[in-house]
């Protein structure tokens, strides 16, 4: 990016409107104006560097995914700084291992509750039969015993007794029998209930896992201009092998229809700069075309750059165009006064006396004091009006004085 100094169009326009335009600082390439150089009656624009951004970007962060796997996760693949993406793309990859690793381990103990729920079915049934076998042999069991009760009425009264107490023997086995029988498959359905829930839960990590390792690779959400966000532990922009915390950002792929300039006003012009104002912006790499824009915020505080006392501003572009990208360097011309065929001179140029404003033009080796009337000016120019032409030759009162 281009450093902030501002500068003058060093060409002769002549248009239906010319523009007089707040300078924020003072041009290098005008310095061919300086003392011992040649001034002249000019038309022109003048310009601010600046550097265009996207109002509405998307962000891509490193995936939001469980710790389980970790804080930290190295990426292994990146789009190229300032690439043009497309939606769907893939633009940021990140090491998926230990998540594989992860997902081989739930995978693993999820075959083991199948396994046991398999094993558990097969002893229910199991259990539940050998439950019918017991309850077929103790209802046998009954029966004899019932008829052995049954026929002991010409028995001896101890044979009786001693008969009875095993038909009732008998008969509270097959009662237990039964209501075992009644009872175990509830108990039977609440264990594979139980290990039910054990694989279900297996089954939720294992996928939970495989939609995390779909994570670890990010894809553009829209097309736009890859930009690489910085490192915050070494203030570089992030790039392969980095590791970086989750849900860290990456980048962002700004929307490049809406754009806007971040740009600075000189202390010394900031009476003459307001919210609103209309700005021309040119890119450096297309200086020919025009870009409108209108400043959206002025800062109120006054800030240091590059040892001058500057107001950061952001102007936003009121069009739409593609070959605006962001990082882009751009010459803002803030719009404070516009007229039909004026004409301005280097302020230096002007000498007043008694309210008076004179300039003297040099022709033909010799130099004749005009006087003009002055109008808008900025902190190097002022329009004038009265008997010159753009082009004329223009020599410093200073000049004259010291001559």
């Amino acid at each position: 990016m281009k450093t902030g100094y501002t500068y003058f169009k060093g060409v002769i326009k002549v248009s239906a409107k010319a523009l007089l335009l707040l300078l924020a600082a003072i041009s290098l390439l005008s310095c061919s104006n300086g003392k011992g150089g040649k001034y002249s009656v000019i038309k022109g624009h003048f310009r601010q560097t600046g550097e265009l951004q996207a109002v509405n970007a998307s962000f891509l962060s490193m995936p939001r995914i469980n710790f389980v796997y970790g804080y930290q996760f190295k990426i292994i693949g990146l789009a190229d700084y300032g690439k043009t993406v497309h939606k769907g793309e893939e633009v940021v990859k990140v090491d998926p291992s230990s998540v594989q690793k992860y997902i081989i381990e739930k995978s693993e103990a999820l075959e083991n509750e199948i396994a046991s729920t398999n094993k558990l079915k097969a002893q229910i049934t199991n259990n539940f039969q050998e439950l019918k076998a017991q309850l077929r042999n103790e209802q046998s069991s009954y029966d004899i015993k019932k008829l052995e009760m049954e026929k002991s009425g010409f028995e001896s009264e101890g044979i009786r007794k001693v008969i009875a107490l095993e038909f009732r023997q008998s008969e509270l086995k097959l009662k237990k029998i039964m209501r075992n029988l009644e009872l175990k498959p509830r108990l039977d359905s609440l264990d594979l209930k139980i290990q039910e829930i054990k694989v279900f839960q297996k089954e939720n990590e294992l996928k939970a896992a495989q939609e995390d390792l779909k994570k670890m690779i990010v894809i553009s959400p829209l097309e736009g201009i890859f930009v690489v966000e910085e490192n915050w532990r070494t203030g570089q922009a992030i790039r392969v092998g980095d590791d970086v915390y989750l849900g860290a950002p990456v980048a962002k792929i700004p929307d490049i229809r809406t754009m806007k300039v971040k740009g600075f006003i000189m202390e010394n012009d900031i009476s003459r700069i307001k919210d609103g104002i209309d700005v021309l912006v040119r890119l450096d790499a297309l200086p020919a075309v025009e870009f409108h824009g209108r400043i959206s915020s002025l800062s109120k505080v006054c800030v240091e750059r590059e040892d001058k006392k500057v107001f950061r501003t952001e102007i936003l572009i009121t069009e739409s165009d593609l070959r605006l990208k962001p990082g882009m360097t751009v010459s803002c011309e803030y719009i404070t006064y516009e007229g039909d065929n004026e004409i301005y001179v280097p302020s230096n140029c002007i000498q007043e006396v008694n309210k008076h404003f004179y300039v003297y033009v040099k022709k033909r080796g010799s130099i004749r004091k005009t006087e003009v009337k002055a109008g808008p000016s900025n902190n190097l120019y002022t329009i004038v009006s009265g008997d010159l032409k753009p082009g004329q030759e223009l020599v410093p009162p200073e000049d004259i004085i010291t001559r």
